[in-house]
């Protein structure tokens, strides 16, 4: 295989999620039932009606229930404080959606990556299969994609990265604050999310 084209292979591989599927940890066990979706105002759905949301419209998309556990204003040390109420349910899949808050409020970088590392752990002694959406964020450039990327491989987590690329850029996709999207984005975020899960989606069927 010529060197160009392997390389464009790894790309795309890279893009959808990292290079296996079968790298992700707890895929075996029951078929998913649901999923839970666990992050901040993005997934909360601030600004927007309930149905509106990238949870329901990625319910609506899969046709799969989708549980939004989104809290406006948790960074990720706050939610690490309330996994419980997830764990509670049992989840076999759980998205995690969280950072944001950690730019805004100059968190820094290494305690955003040793949170989001605590929590993919411990969804994962739960039984949940875990996938960690990637945000574009930083003052002049995506600052926080690396520390997706590493949790990711280092803990067996599944990456659906740039799940916000354009959103906040575009007037169109945005709400007037410029940091949460409209109905319009939160589709354009569900889509793509939903592009990212079919491979696990798949693999996890019974």
């Amino acid at each position: 295989m010529r060197p160009a084209v392997l390389a464009w292979m790894l790309i795309l591989l890279a893009a959808c999620g990292g290079p296996s599927v079968e790298a992700v940890r707890n895929l075996d066990g029951p078929p998913v039932a649901r999923i839970a979706a666990f992050g901040d105002s993005l997934t909360a759905g601030t600004g927007v009606e309930p149905g509106q949301a990238w949870p329901a419209q990625l319910e609506e998309i899969l046709g799969m229930p989708v549980d939004n556990r989104g809290r406006a204003g948790d960074t990720t040390a706050s939610g690490l404080d309330r996994l419980d109420e997830v764990l509670e349910t049992k989840p076999r899949l759980v998205i995690v959606g969280l950072g944001g808050n950690d730019f805004l409020r100059q968190v820094p970088r290494d305690e955003t990556e040793r949170n989001l590392k605590a929590i993919v752990d411990r969804l994962q002694q739960g039984g949940a299969a875990v996938v960690l959406l990637g945000m574009d964020l930083g003052l002049f450039t995506d600052e926080y994609s690396p520390i997706y990327a590493r949790v990711a491989k280092e803990k067996g987590a599944w990456l659906i990265p740039d799940t916000l690329d354009g959103v906040l850029d575009d007037p169109l996709l945005r709400q007037d604050d410029r940091i949460h999207p409209n109905a319009a984005g939160h589709r354009v975020m569900a889509e793509r999310i939903a592009k990212g899960l079919r491979p696990l989606l798949e693999r996890m069927k019974p």
